[in-house]
């Protein structure tokens, strides 16, 4: 797909009609710079990227907005999510009944950028190919059960965020305190809520959980290996990306300061986007088709 070039980016965000919500407190924060810079190298500067904070005011911003605001986009880290409900958001997006909203495929975004086929292109990389495949998986094994961990927490955590029952409307049942604490104590959905609870926290039931993350992850290879298991995928991008930015890549500034953190980390990323659209991650060429097309049957 051709894509349009050239546009002022300035006087095109003046007016955006398009806007994509990202995660991250501010402008700084990795989601929104790289998705700016992606669609800004990509011909889309009309379009407006905006950070929303943690993925559930993403969610919830998706679900308050979509409906006045269809040129409205929303995307989200993976985290735990199933891979079922991550290629429903794709195929689906944009669709306004399902909130105009994506899960990246991977646990979170820098895990794009952990990638060595991808980030071994990086003109800042100053270790060799074979230095880089190790550190990230040193880092990686160091960290894996860690991960597994906080994969079954957030799993737990998604459980829970369940429907209660509807709200009682009939003010006849509820004559005297006492009425109010009889049907509450007597509501079957209650009562089912409170023992779905008590199994989802059953030590056993947990204990699946993380054993079928570890599984995942590893793919049966432990100490983990390339090619083998999701791990490069599922576990925490944003830890590893970390780890690896200080010592196998090296930024300079204009006036000659060696850059560090979250400055380093952007600018890796940033130069990154430069390349040319078929050379980005698939997920990044999707979504920048999938806007283009958006905003040309829009226009």
């Amino acid at each position: 797909m051709k894509l349009q070039r050239g546009i002022d980016a300035t006087l095109a965000l003046q007016s955006a009609r398009h806007k994509v919500f990202v995660e991250g407190s501010d402008d700084e924060e990795i989601d929104p710079v790289v998705i700016r810079e992606l669609l800004k190298t990509n011909g889309l500067p009309q379009i407006d990227v905006r950070p929303m904070g943690g993925c559930d005011n993403v969610r919830s911003a998706a679900q308050a907005l979509i409906r006045d605001h269809p040129s409205y986009y929303f995307l989200i880290d993976r985290d735990d999510q199933d891979i079922e409900n991550v290629e429903k958001s794709w195929t689906n997006f944009p669709n306004s009944t399902t909130h105009n909203m994506v899960i990246w495929r991977k646990r979170e975004l820098e895990n794009y950028f952990i990638d060595p086929a991808y980030i071994e292109k990086s003109e800042f990389l100053r270790v060799t190919l074979n230095v880089l495949r190790q550190r990230i998986l040193d880092e990686c094994n160091r960290r894996v059960f860690l991960d597994a961990a906080n994969l079954t927490l957030s799993a737990l955590k998604r459980s829970i965020r369940i429907q209660f029952a509807p709200d009682f409307t009939n003010p006849t049942n509820f004559k005297t305190e006492a009425d109010g604490a009889k049907v509450l104590d007597k509501s079957i959905e209650l009562e089912a809520k409170r023992n779905s609870f008590v199994s989802i926290f059953e030590k056993t039931a947990v204990n699946k959980i993380y054993s079928d993350f570890v599984a995942e992850l590893c793919g049966g290879s432990l100490p983990l290996t390339y090619g083998s298991g999701t791990w490069l995928e599922r576990m925490s991008g944003k830890e590893t990306f970390r780890s690896i930015a200080g010592s196998c890549f090296r930024v300079t500034a204009a006036s000659g300061t060696t850059l560090s953190g979250k400055i380093q980390n952007n600018e890796i990323a940033k130069q990154l986007l430069q390349l040319p659209l078929t050379e980005q991650p698939q997920d990044f060429q999707f979504l920048v088709n999938l806007l283009d097309q958006r905003t040309k049957s829009s226009a």
